[in-house]
């Protein structure tokens, strides 16, 4: 039995000490003894989540778990990495200890430890999250009349009801189509005010959290819980 679950950083498990151990996914995984495919991505929209599922083969999965997330997110294709080097050098500003506390991750995982003087990797295009609450998110490198661009972006144009409309249109794309090749699934989300049906709402306070707003590793257990009763 194969499950893939496509989301953002709740997803993927971001401030648990061994996410691909102590997630959700994995621990549903292990109680229906299916080979867990994770493809959950800290910082992605729900743009990024509806590509990565178009790009996944998804008739080889017998169970899909989608996890849409904050609306407002967006996404856009940064061809020559300028944005990745930007938002780089804003996280060593803003947090010099970052590399320092990447370590513990590396570690476990057998590579070798990041030094904070450590030189950037090459970089190359890719696609780029935006987050309006996050200002390294924001800050890409690409200025207009003095004000980063995705900044006059989300105090010029955006709308919350552009919000929405991308939010329906993802949710029906991946529903219908995991509907209509019969393959079990559930739809859950983070946003409290959706008015999308999913099957559950992540976003709730009976769920322990960790410093940084995600669920802990005892919120993973008991958001197992609830999907296992709806399975």
């Amino acid at each position: 039995m194969k499950l893939l679950i496509v989301g953002c950083s709740w997803a993927f498990g971001d401030e648990l000490d061994d996410p691909s151990k102590e997630c959700f996914s994995t621990i549903v995984g292990n109680r229906i003894n299916a080979e867990v495919t994770n493809l959950g991505w800290n910082g992605i929209s729900n743009h990024g989540i509806a590509r990565k599922f178009l790009e996944s083969d998804i008739s080889v999965f017998d169970l899909v778990l989608v996890q849409m997330t904050q609306p407002s997110r967006t996404e856009y294709y940064d061809k020559g990495g300028r944005a990745t080097y930007n938002k780089r050098q804003l996280q060593k500003k803003l947090d010099p200890n970052k590399f320092l506390r990447g370590n513990v991750y590396r570690a476990k995982k057998g590579l070798p430890p990041l030094m904070p003087n450590h030189k950037d990797p090459v970089i190359k295009s890719s696609w780029e999250n935006i987050l309006v609450d996050r200002e390294h998110f924001m800050s890409t490198g690409h200025i207009m009349d003095g004000k980063e661009w995705w900044i006059r972006y989300y105090e010029e144009l955006y709308h919350d009801k552009y919000g929405e409309s991308d939010e329906m249109l993802f949710f029906h794309l991946m529903k219908n189509k995991l509907t209509n090749m019969s393959i079990p699934h559930l739809m859950m989300t983070i946003n409290k005010k959706t008015k999308m049906p999913f099957d559950l709402q992540l976003n709730k306070s009976k769920y322990p959290r960790a410093k940084g707003n995600h669920p802990n590793k005892i919120g993973h257990i008991m958001i197992a819980r609830d999907i296992m009763n709806l399975l």
